[in-house]
């Protein structure tokens, strides 16, 4: 059995989609998304829904101070 050659790029992107995951599949970032996209809506905010998904992505990656070419050490 062969272990297959994973290149530097695939693991970027790995650790990408790894703090992704992990701040969309928290009860913080959800409660912030319903929040936020309750605000769009009541203030006509077209999409409300994606609106308030990146919004909450950000603020969170923010605050977690994720910085993305950190993914060059992984």
């Amino acid at each position: 059995m062969t272990v297959p050659l994973i290149d530097e790029r695939h693991q970027e992107l790995r650790w990408i989609v790894q703090m992704v995951a992990l701040i969309c599949l928290s009860d913080e970032f959800n409660s912030l998304r319903k929040e936020l996209e309750s605000l769009y809506l009541k203030n006509g905010n077209e999409p409300a829904s994606v609106l308030a998904f990146q919004d909450a992505l950000y603020t969170l990656m923010a605050q977690e101070e994720v910085d993305f070419r950190r993914a060059r050490a992984y």
